[in-house]
């Protein structure tokens, strides 16, 4: 039986992920620094929740690094699945240090660590196209026209070049994988979908960065967790892999799509405010060759996942 790592298991992708590992009954322990609501960890209520296991390890602090080895040596884990950083990017420009340091600084203990255990098939780093900029053209697996435009997509390109500096020279069983935006039930209300529910919910105005033309592609956190899932499965060491729907909406199309569930007219319900510093216009990722290396594609529309975010929330 395979065994899972989950390091971030707190964050809405990590927890999202957990649940899902759970739900396939496997053995998965998790690390996390920041703890968030149970409301907004999915597998709180995963009937497979003794098959799960959570640490506190801040990866800056010796004596966690110390407790985290000897978890890994009793545990000896098959797969670890980083989602270990922080990933709030408007944020990281009035706290670029605390970006740099978990996204990077806590990379190398980790890595040195992980690459002495031989057990260890694949170690998954959750990565972001944000590491290319404003890139209008599709985006490659092997592209590295990168031009990150804020303080957090450079904490995640060094990272990134970390990960494969060790691959290459240390033997590390390093797999990069990039998504687009992916939503999902338990996700926190200041990402976008979540914050248009709430918002309506308290009967405020929605705060619309900008003119909401920036372009974005959405997936779902089921088509998320298996095209983790198939990079496990599938994955080669040292490859990179990129997932995405093909289909892009503006921003203010999202608005709508939200505000229409909600039988409300979205004219009525916004407010433009100033764009964020650094927001990128488009990046599109390709990824064929990740669809057809992985037998992996998007399966619910965005359509479908909104509804089911709204009965998430109204349960």
């Amino acid at each position: 039986m395979k065994k899972f790592l989950v390091l971030g298991s707190h964050s809405f992708s990590g927890s999202t992920f957990v649940n899902f590992l759970l739900e396939k009954k496997y053995s998965v322990l998790g690390t996390f620094n920041s703890k968030k609501p149970n409301k907004n960890l999915l597998f709180f209520k995963n009937k497979n929740l003794r098959k799960f296991k959570n640490f506190k390890i801040n990866f800056l602090i010796k004596k966690d690094i110390e407790k985290l080895c000897m978890i890994i040596k009793k545990f000896k884990p098959n797969y670890i699945i980083d989602f270990a950083s922080i990933c709030d990017v408007n944020n990281s420009w009035h706290n670029p240090n605390d970006y740099l340091s978990i996204n990077v600084l806590s990379k190398p203990p980790l890595l040195n660590l992980i690459s002495k255990q031989k057990y260890v098939k694949k170690y998954i780093y959750i990565s972001t196209p944000e590491i290319f900029g404003n890139f209008k053209n599709f985006i490659y697996e092997n592209n590295t026209c990168f031009n990150p435009s804020t303080p957090y997509a450079t904490s995640k390109l060094a990272a990134e070049n970390l990960i494969k500096n060790y691959t290459k020279f240390k033997e590390f069983p390093g797999i990069i994988t990039r998504f687009s935006n992916f939503y999902g039930p338990g996700q926190l209300e200041n990402r976008l979908i979540p914050k248009l529910i709430s918002t309506i919910k308290s009967k405020n105005k929605f705060p619309l960065h900008g003119n909401g033309l920036s372009l974005r592609s959405f997936i779902f956190s089921d088509d998320y967790c298996k095209g983790i899932y198939q990079a496990v499965r599938r994955g080669a060491v040292g490859e990179i892999y990129h997932f995405s729907d093909y289909k892009f909406y503006k921003i203010i199309d999202i608005v709508k799509k939200v505000f229409f569930n909600f039988k409300l007219n979205y004219k009525k319900n916004i407010n433009f405010v100033n764009e964020r510093i650094g927001k990128d216009q488009v990046y599109k990722l390709q990824c064929d060759t990740t669809k057809k290396k992985l037998k992996w594609s998007p399966k619910i529309s965005l359509d479908e996942g909104i509804k089911k975010i709204i009965e998430f929330e109204n349960r």
